[in-house]
């Protein structure tokens, strides 16, 4: 199965959760209204375990979404952002309507921990307005749930360098840095042309070479007129760039 189908399948198996807890909430709802009965304590144990799959599927698809990938259609993510705004709505109405049957309980009602629906509530802040998010969180405060999501972005995602760009990089920086030690070698006193030509390859030699290597490096400087500000391979081109050793020993 592709990482589409999967994301089709799983869209699937939402809508199919969320039709059997509203059916259910559905017939409960005609119970107390319509025969004027208060619903058992089966019933609302049946639904929370209804709402619980419903919603807690929901959350897990979140959290599995960038890895089948999804988050690359911004159309996408921005409507299932959406939906998970609408989710969680749902979510502060089907709390408030176990609460209000409480008596019912006799202390069995489950909480939601500090946690809860925390992908949901990141996925709103991340892609929604604003004002959108922030009337939500309030909503969830006013029925004391948690928003750690609302409070927590979470850690930023890992950018793994691909292997053959490793490589690539490590070549070129290789081969530019053997170009240049010969250069110096068979041309030891190079005009000014052909100096800053060897500076150029210089930079972009050992920038590649950098650019392998774990670890950040920032560099910010004023080069005449022009500001400069640099992190990690442009940093090391830039300080190599604009230094030059020879002179400096030279004055």
């Amino acid at each position: 199965m592709t990482n589409e189908q999967a994301v089709i399948q799983a869209e699937a198996d939402i809508e199919r959760l969320k039709q059997a807890y509203m059916d259910h909430l559905n017939s409960v709802v005609i119970k107390i209204h319509e025969k004027g009965e208060s619903p058992s304590l089966q019933d609302l144990l049946t639904c929370q375990k209804l709402g619980a799959s419903y919603f807690n599927f929901i959350e897990s698809f979140v959290g599995n979404s960038g890895l089948l990938g999804a988050h690359v259609n911004g159309k996408w993510v921005t409507g299932f952002a959406e939906t998970c705004h609408s989710v969680l709505k749902a979510f502060v109405v089907h709390v408030s309507f176990l609460r209000s049957h409480s008596e019912a309980w006799l202390g069995a009602l489950e909480q939601p921990d500090e946690s809860a629906y925390a992908n949901m509530q990141r996925m709103t802040k991340e892609y929604l307005p604003k004002e959108k998010w922030e009337k939500l969180e309030s909503l969830f405060k006013e029925n004391t749930l948690p928003i750690a999501g609302f409070n927590y972005s979470g850690a930023n995602d890992l950018i793994e360098t691909p292997k053959w760009q490793l490589i690539a990089g490590l070549v070129i920086g290789l081969l530019f840095s053997l170009i240049i030690l010969l250069a110096a070698i068979f041309i030891p006193n190079p005009t000014p042309a052909q100096f800053f030509i060897f500076r150029g390859f210089f930079a972009v030699s050992l920038a590649a070479i950098a650019a392998i290597i774990p670890g950040l490096l920032t560099v910010e400087s004023r080069f005449q007129r022009f500001s400069v500000r640099a992190t990690g391979a442009i940093a090391v081109f830039v300080i190599v760039w604009m230094l030059n050793p020879p002179q400096l020993i030279g004055s």
